[in-house]
């Protein structure tokens, strides 16, 4: 009989000085030789507006985000300070017409960044958890309000290199759906192996913004003091899958 699993949340390293360095400096320092080969697929519709976080101690997060930088996205390594990284490098990004901002991450981390963003009109319009635990294959649970169809289909046939074509097919499926339409649950098994620094269960997540929700976010007040102390991790109501 399957049953749900609560996801544990994993305490983040301190990646302070890689948010000095910025994201191709720090990037090009931490990725393996293939990873530094990997090649241009063309710049994706809208792609020069999505921001993409990379969790440098895991290489399919730095897969995915490596392939949407190829595609013209803005590639930034996630800190440890995080409310640092979003009102030093995120939130002035919205004035310049940023629409999105996506990644591969630990679910705690997608946590404290949606609380981060509230304020600023931010909808998280997709999650996937990929889960490695207790099984020899991967089991995926996808929601969201984007194309999930077609998000899956590029599970399904990036065995190997799954963090790849995820990251393309979340720029394509974004187009697919409505920012307010209904929400749509997903879940599939599939034979993908962990990669050997994975940590066993990770999030990707795509969070959009309206022109008039940017608007506001680059005209209000900073908030900044108030969120000096990362906020306290706690349980995505999304991660809860399968095993």
């Amino acid at each position: 009989m399957r049953r749900r699993s609560v996801c544990r949340v994993l305490p983040g390293l301190d990646r302070r000085d890689l948010l000095k360095l910025g994201g191709a400096a720090a990037l090009a320092m931490l990725a393996p030789p293939w990873l530094k080969a990997l090649a241009s697929a063309g710049l994706a519709p809208g792609a020069d507006r999505v921001l993409v976080l990379a969790d440098p101690r895991y290489s399919d997060s730095l897969v995915l985000a490596r392939g949407l930088e190829s595609r013209g996205a803005t590639l930034l390594p996630l800190a440890s300070d995080l409310s640092g990284l979003w009102f030093d490098a995120i939130e002035p990004r919205l004035k310049a017409k940023v629409r999105a901002l996506a990644g591969l991450t630990l679910q705690s981390d997608l946590f404290v960044l949606e609380r981060l963003a509230e304020s600023s009109g931010a909808v998280t319009r997709y999650v996937g958890c990929h889960d490695w635990r207790y099984r020899t294959g991967s089991a995926h649970r996808l929601s969201g309000s984007v194309g999930l169809d077609e998000i899956a289909r590029a599970l399904r046939s990036g065995e190997g290199h799954w963090a790849e074509v995820l990251g393309g097919a979340l720029i394509s499926a974004a187009g697919a759906g409505e920012p307010d339409g209904g929400r749509q649950e997903l879940s599939m098994e599939l034979h993908h192996a962990a990669a050997s620094d994975s940590p066993r269960f990770l999030v990707s997540w795509l969070m959009t913004w309206s022109v008039q929700a940017s608007s506001v976010a680059a005209n209000a007040p900073s908030v900044a003091p108030l969120a000096k102390r990362r906020a306290r991790p706690s349980v995505h109501p999304l991660a809860t899958v399968w095993r």
